[in-house]
């Protein structure tokens, strides 16, 4: 009866010992998977602030490649606002000095000088510098560009234009010996002028060039006497080298 007493004692504390271990192991088991899942959600959130960071990397990258560009853009932009400045100073200093020193002949209306956005254009009219039909510049035509080249020789920041116009009234006959018509009349006077201005003006000829319009771009009708005198021009264009 004892030994079935103490079995059954036995019995009882070996189930309690079992139950321990196994809560024990469940406790275990459970922590671990809690672990893991937090394991797992760290994993997880790693990887996001990875690839955000990658995000704002690129993000930035990108804003510091526009910041450069408008950086850039923004000193071009000033560059050319100074470089307009200079040019305005320098068009508006020559158009004074052509001004007083060709004041007489502006007044009769023989000379005018026009701005044009960053030129600048003196426009001799009709007989101030050819007599009719020819390509010689006369002798008035020749102290006025003198005068012209003194200012123009040391102003070496502009190169010069020469343009010559013509009306639309057909060369005489006996102007067509030496001229095919308005053409080669227009070029030839150009051509003269460009000539006069590096061997007597001492202007530099790399800074000089010339061409001719005949009648095609007039600046008055030509249907009458005052359009067509206007018509007769040579056009020198002062354009400051950038």
């Amino acid at each position: 009866m004892e030994i079935s007493v103490h079995k059954k004692q036995l019995l009882i504390v070996l189930c309690l010992i079992s139950l321990s271990i196994l809560g024990s192991g469940c406790v275990s088991k459970m922590k671990y998977m809690q672990l893991e899942a937090g394991l797992h959600s760290a994993e997880k959130q790693a990887a996001y602030a990875q690839s955000r960071y990658k995000y704002q990397k690129k993000i930035n990258m990108q804003l510091a490649g526009r910041i450069e560009k408008l950086e850039l853009e923004t000193r071009k932009k000033q560059s050319v606002i100074k470089l307009q400045k200079e040019i305005i100073s320098l068009l508006d200093d020559t158009k004074k000095t052509i001004e007083t020193s060709l004041k007489d002949q502006i007044a009769k209306q023989e000379i005018e000088v026009v701005n044009m956005e960053d030129k600048l254009k003196v426009i001799f009219i009709d007989k101030i510098l050819f007599n009719s039909g020819s390509s010689n510049i006369n002798n008035s035509g020749k102290k006025l560009l003198l005068r012209m080249a003194g200012f123009l020789r040391d102003n070496k920041k502009q190169n010069i234009m020469i343009e010559g116009h013509t009306d639309n009234v057909p060369l005489k006959e006996r102007l067509k010996k030496r001229f095919a018509g308005n053409w080669e009349l227009s070029t030839a006077r150009a051509a003269a002028i460009a000539r006069f201005l590096q061997k007597k003006g001492g202007l530099d000829p790399k800074r000089l060039s010339a061409c001719g319009y005949s009648c095609y771009r007039p600046v008055a009708p030509n249907n009458t006497k005052k359009g067509r005198r206007q018509n007769r021009r040579i056009e020198i264009i002062l354009v400051p080298i950038k």
